[in-house]
Order: C-alpha cells, then sequence, then structure tokens
C-alpha cells in the first residue's frame, strides 16, 4: 500500500549543493570509521581483520536510470492489494462510477504529493527523503524542531513501519504462494511463516550482495506485475467488447449522500497508491536526478493510475457491486469466472507482486538508516557500506531482522492499521518542509516548482488523512500508537542532544564494522 493547476517546469543550471548538510560531511570522517575506510582497488583480497589503507572514495554508487527509476516506483505503489482488496472505496461510495471518480482523483493527489517530493528531493539531494527534507527543510525554520521531528519518524520507520510493511508483504506472498501450489484446505500458518521468513532471508542476501542484482530483480517483479494486470485488464476489455457491461451502466445508481463516505473513499484509495514517495528514498543513486527524479513520477503515477482504473473496470464486468465487496480475493474471485482452470496461476502471480513490493521496501528501508545514522539517530555502523560490495548490508540486516520477528505475531495488520494515519502526518510535515524551503531556499535549483496554493491544498488533504480515521473509527491502538512513537524521545534526549556514548555501544558499534566489513562513506553524493 499508496492531486491539481498545473505544475511549471523551471529550466535552470546546475550548482553545488555541497553545503545542504554539513552533519553528513562531519558523520561521513567520524573518528569511529575513519580507520575503516579502504580502497576499492585495494581489497582484491580482503582480510576485515587485517589493516586496511584509505585511499580511495568509498561511496554508493548512481545506478538507477530512468527506467530503473520507473520500474522501482510501479513496483513499490503495486503490491498485493489491487489483487486482494480494493474494495474499500466502493464500499464507502457505493456506486460503481463514484467508485471509478475517486480510483483517479487519489491518483491526481498522489501524483501532486511526488511533485512535491521533487520539487524538495532537488533541493535537498539526498537518500532517506523524509529524515533529509524534514531535518533540513524545517530545520531551516527552527533547526532543534527539525531536528526532533525527522528523529521521531526516523525512529517511527526504522522500528515499525517499514518492517511491519516487509512482514506483512512476505506472509502475502507466502500465503497465495502456497495457496497457489496447494489443495484447497488452504497452508497451516506455520508453515506461511516459515516461507515468509525464507523469503525475507533471501532478500536481505541479494540486497547484501548487490545492489544491481537488487535492481534486476525489482525490474523483473514489475514485469511480473504488470502483466498480471494485463492479464486483467485485456480480459475485461474482450468482456466489453462482448456486452457484459450491465454493472457499468447506471453507474451512479445509489451513490452515498455522505460527504464523510467520501471522505473515507478517498482515504481507502490514496492507500492504493502508497509508495509515490518512494524514489525519493533513493536519489543519491539515481542518475542525473535532477532529470529522472521528477520524470520517473512523472511517467509512473499515470500509469499506475491508468492500471488501476482498467483493472477496476475489468472486475465489474464480471461481478456487480454485492459480489465485489463479499470477495476476500477479488482477483480470484474474478478469475474464476474469466480463466476457468487457469485461475490456479493468479495466486502465485499475487505473490510475486506482493514479493516485489516487499523487495523494494527493504531496498528503500536500508537507505533510510543510512541517512538517519549519518544524522545521529541510530549507530554509525548503520551509516556505512560493505567496502568492496558497496550495499548498506549493516541497515538490510537491521530492516530484514525486525521483519522477521513481526511475521512471528499473527496481528501484525493491525498493528499496521494503527500507524498508517502516522503516515500521512509525516507527509504533511514534508510538505510542510517544501514550503519552508520556498521562503529559506530561495536561490536554490529548482527543476519544477509546485506552485504555493498547492502545497497548502495537500498539506491539508494530509491533516485529513491523519485526522479521519481517529474520527471514524476510534481506537486505543491509535493512542497506544501514538505514545510508541513519543517514547523515542527518550533516547532523543541522551543520545542525539546530549551525545552521551556508552561503551558497550561503541564497542558493539566497532565489531558489527568489522563483522560485515564496512566502511563509512566517503562523499556526499549530491547532485
Amino acid at each position: 500500500m499508496s492531486q491539481n493547476n498545473r505544475i511549471t517546469p523551471i529550466v535552470s543550471p546546475s550548482s553545488s549543493l555541497a553545503d545542504t548538510d554539513s552533519l553528513h560531511h562531519r558523520h561521513a570522517h567520524s573518528p569511529t570509521t575513519e580507520h575503516r575506510r579502504v580502497s576499492i582497488a585495494s581489497i582484491t583480497h580482503p582480510d576485515p581483520l587485517g589493516p586496511i589503507t584509505p585511499t580511495d572514495d568509498v561511496t554508493l554508487k548512481r545506478h538507477l536510470g530512468l527506467f530503473s527509476g520507473v520500474c522501482f516506483i510501479i513496483g513499490t505503489i503495486i503490491g498485493s492489494g489491487i489483487f486482494v482488496s480494493p474494495k474499500g472505496v466502493l464500499r464507502e461510495t457505493q456506486s460503481v462510477g463514484l467508485c471509478l471518480i475517486i480510483w483517479m482523483a487519489c491518483g491526481l493527489v498522489s501524483l501532486l504529493g511526488a511533485l512535491c517530493y521533487a520539487e524538495i528531493g532537488t533541493i535537498i539531494p539526498r537518500n532517506g527523503a523524509e529524515v533529509a527534507y524534514i531535518k533540513e527543510g524545517i530545520g531551516s525554520v527552527h533547526a532543534r524542531t527539525g531536528d526532533v521531528l525527522a528523529y521521531l519518524f526516523s525512529w517511527t520507520i526504522t522500528f515499525v513501519m517499514k518492517p511491519s510493511s516487509i512482514a506483512v508483504l512476505s506472509l502475502t506472498f507466502s500465503q497465495y504462494f502456497l495457496s497457489g501450489v496447494m489443495d484447497d484446505c488452504g497452508p497451516p500458518e506455520e508453515l506461511v511463516k516459515m516461507l515468509a521468513i525464507f523469503a525475507i532471508l533471501m532478500l536481505i542476501n541479494i540486497n547484501s550482495i548487490s545492489v544491481s542484482a537488487a535492481n534486476r530483480l525489482n525490474i523483473i517483479f514489475v514485469i511480473c506485475k504488470v502483466s498480471t494486470v494485463a492479464i486483467v485488464i485485456i480480459a475485461g476489455l474482450v468482456r466489453i467488447g462482448q456486452g457484459h457491461t450491465q454493472n457499468l451502466q447506471n453507474g451512479f445508481v445509489g451513490t452515498t449522500n455522505k460527504p464523510l463516505g467520501v471522505a473515507l473513499a478517498f482515504y481507502s484509495g490514496l492507500w492504493a497508491y502508497d509508495g509515490w514517495n518512494s524514489l525519493n528514498s533513493v536519489t543519491e543513486e539515481l542518475k542525473n536526478p535532477k532529470r529522472n527524479l521528477w520524470l520517473s513520477i512523472v511517467l509512473a503515477l499515470p500509469s499506475v493510475m491508468i492500471l488501476y482504473l482498467l483493472t477496476n473496470i475489468s472486475y465489474f464486468t464480471v461481478m456487480n457491486k454485492a459480489a465485489l465487496l463479499s470477495s476476500n480475493a477479488v482477483a480470484v474471485t474474478w478469475g474464476e469466472a474469466v480463466l476457468g482452470p487457469a485461475v490456479r496461476i493468479l495466486p502465485i502471480l499475487i505473490s510475486i507482486s506482493a514479493l516485489g513490493s516487499a523487495n523494494g521496501s527493504l531496498f528503500g528501508a536500508a537507505r533510510y538508516c543510512m541517512v538517519s545514522a549519518q544524522y545521529g539517530y541510530l549507530p554509525e555502523v548503520f551509516a556505512c557500506i560493505h567496502a568492496r560490495r558497496l550495499t548498506p548490508v549493516s541497515g538490510v540486516v537491521l530492516q530484514g531482522t525486525i521483519a522477521i520477528a513481526f511475521c512471528l505475531p499473527s496481528n501484525v495488520d493491525g498493528l499496521i492499521d494503527f500507524f498508517s494515519f502516522v503516515a500521512w502526518m509525516f507527509y504533511a510535515l514534508t510538505f510542510t518542509a517544501t514550503l519552508c524551503c520556498k521562503f529559506t531556499k530561495k536561490s536554490a535549483d529548482r527543476v519544477i516548482s509546485v506552485p504555493i496554493p498547492l502545497l497548502v491544498i495537500i498539506i491539508l488533504i494530509s491533516i485529513y488523512l491523519v485526522i479521519a480515521p481517529l474520527i471514524s473509527s476510534p481506537s486505543i491502538g491509535f493512542l497506544v500508537a501514538g505514545i510508541l512513537i513519543l517514547f523515542g524521545l527518550v533516547f532523543y534526549y541522551p543520545f542525539v542532544y546530549r551525545k552521551i556514548e556508552l561503551q558497550f555501544i561503541k564497542k558493539t558499534n566497532n565489531f558489527l564494522i568489522t563483522f560485515f566489513w564496512i566502511t563509512a562513506s566517503t562523499s556526499e553524493n549530491l547532485m
């Protein structure tokens, strides 16, 4: 899981943004990891415990081109939701016509949000997206406020949001894969968890060994996802040609007259587009980001909008409103009517789609860890990359390990529900940071510039999406989520604000640096 005046392109010469973050430079050359800095040329026969001569740069490389950027966004957005439960919008709107309109409107809102991220992403061209944007954007108005808010986001996304998302996607992969290869009685829960854990371990291994391999795997997953969606769309168009349009006629019959229903439909639809901001988490690894960041967004988001719209239309050529709302797996119900015996392939394809999203989430999560550590929010070991493979292996292992822990309980979905509203709170802060940069970084190069009125609109939409679930379905879980977020301040004061260093943390940090054979990045890797 996931707005409208024109955006004005601004063509301007590139300029150095080396002053974007002096903190990054300080952490990159800190004494804890300076002794681990290595020369790529000197490690043909590595000896992790032997002396290493710091001669050459060791940094993340720019390996993502335009096509890879588009695939990264599409691969992160399209998970299993469009195949399994795209019914939240229909349930709230109560009509096919308004349902389809909401799907398109949510895509436009996501596109506006992504373009706001593209603007601030070219001003603050760092991995880690919100961590860097809130820290530098809001921090440009009030440094301590920006630092605290960025830390709270880092705490939340590192220890709850990203790992739990990876866990749920891996469990979804396991559930549907086993359902596709086993009989109708369904797989046992223990087997589902074991396969999910195996999948996470596989993704940890791939993302630790090679960035290029993880990127190629993501492209393969995207091809499988789009192919699956194409099957649904083409079959739906054929059925329309055969005259199966009864559920599309009189499309606005039964439309809800409750404003709250329409508002909640937007809430459900926008979550289907979640991931629209994913490319910003890897900006430093994007080739020519001033061009490819916004262009990837402009190509990917409308593509997803069209795919979502046509997929829902295809579902309505087979199912009426009641049938769609009662289905536990909409694509499978659709396939039983259209594909016949071949429907058994659909759970396998759905599982591949979920695994692809898990891969993209783990890829981005490791970068959040890296930037958080560069700002001092996490131990310095997580700011390091493998000296030869140039992968953020420590961050990958951390996120994968926490995700495995989240696979063990049975109610991870409920946890994500309680933390979902939090994401839009941090989106609102990021949009606010973009607005702050309009005034504090007026001279910065901007490839695109989102008009201030549109920024205000997207901020208000974000605030609504934070408040809506609290009003519509209040629960103690939301309070627990808020308390867990604020609990991070317990660690902020001594370790970030006071900069207290405990000996056992320093020893553990140095041991892990040696164990993983990693080193601090030697370059800020700006545009």
